[in-house]
């Protein structure tokens, strides 16, 4: 009988939804599933070398993609590995695992907190700009409504003291466990288990209109997707996202559809950094200035469209399918 390698509890867990039986050592012939280690570590490479030299099959699943996994991917292509990943890499054709979208939505779709949101009534805030820990990308968003006075216009929280854990920060709706410095922290809400970042205030919701989204990463050859952008297309919002080249292309290749004619997206486009979140912040600006009704009106046939798409796809049955096919065709 054929058995299944699995490098750690997170493999295990999807193999046994599958009724596989797992293997806790590498064996010669027999098929292996890794998890992609974050944060990186060089010693995976090891590993793979290994498992490629002597199993007919590798699967790696990778739920965080940077720089370093990305590399990675593109970096070692063979015909024996068969990677899923929560997003998509220029020129490389990989399944999708959208971890992110799968717990962000499971989440939600077991509370009522979606239905304590008012989306299309006008609110006193155009923007939340919730931008998490400092990165480059975000320092633009950030210095733009700053310097353009924008503040009384915008809900905007940024984690810029790293000497302060987050509880410390005081911007949260939950209890916080005490010395926590990362928003992927578990917390326990409304009896289920779920990270800081995947929670939705209502909150602030409520008081803004459209959100930016500035996402984990801003590389232009991949695109990662996290609970940034699951979060206000479950609300049903307008988003401006900050992050790499074709992002949004590649999020309307999901099924997802965008908002270009009712604001200029040309920016997804633009290659260099600068011009593309200069074009974005542009965005931001054309929306403070225009009648939120209006707004609100037109986007509504769009982000009813996004919050069908994003409830009603089977995100884990589409991976897991999947995963099962490739192990069955080497089974078989």
């Amino acid at each position: 009988m054929t058995k299944i390698y699995a490098d750690s509890e997170v493999c295990s867990w999807h193999l046994a939804r599958l009724n596989l039986e797992i293997l806790e050592e590498i064996t010669a012939g027999q098929p292996a599933v890794f998890h992609m280690p974050y944060p990186y570590d060089t010693r995976f490479e090891a590993k793979i070398e290994q498992a490629v030299s002597i199993c007919p099959t590798v699967i790696i699943l990778v739920s965080e993609l940077h720089r370093d996994s990305a590399r990675f991917i593109i970096t070692h292509q063979h015909t024996r590995i068969k990677y899923f990943i929560c997003g998509s890499i220029e020129g490389y054709a990989n399944e999708s695992w959208m971890d992110w979208i799968i717990t962000t939505c499971d989440f939600y779709k077991h509370t009522n907190i979606l239905n304590q949101l008012i989306p299309y009534k006008v609110k006193p805030r155009y923007f939340d700009l919730l931008l998490g820990w400092r990165k480059p990308h975000r320092d633009i968003a950030y210095n733009f409504i700053v310097e353009n006075n924008l503040i009384d216009k915008v809900i905007m929280t940024y984690l810029t003291d790293r000497s302060k854990t987050i509880d410390q920060q005081g911007i949260w709706e939950v209890d916080v466990p005490d010395g926590t410095f990362n928003t992927i922290t578990q917390v326990n809400h409304l009896g289920k288990s779920v990270t800081l970042s995947q929670l939705i205030s209502t909150d602030i919701y409520n008081q803004s209109a459209y959100t930016v989204v500035c996402e984990t990463n801003y590389d232009n050859h991949y695109s990662f997707y996290t609970e940034k952008i699951a979060k206000p297309i479950l609300a049903e919002r307008l988003f401006i996202v900050f992050s790499g080249q074709h992002y949004l292309r590649n999020l309307r290749n999901l099924g997802f559809k965008t908002f270009n004619g009712i604001i200029d997206e040309t920016y997804d486009s633009i290659e260099d950094n600068n011009q593309r979140f200069k074009l974005a912040c542009e965005q931001i600006q054309y929306l403070i200035d225009q009648p939120q009704e209006k707004i609100l009106e037109q986007i509504r046939p769009i982000t009813e469209h996004n919050k069908q798409v994003m409830l009603a796809t089977d995100w884990y049955g589409n991976f897991s399918k999947e995963l099962r096919a490739v192990l069955l065709a080497h089974i078989n």
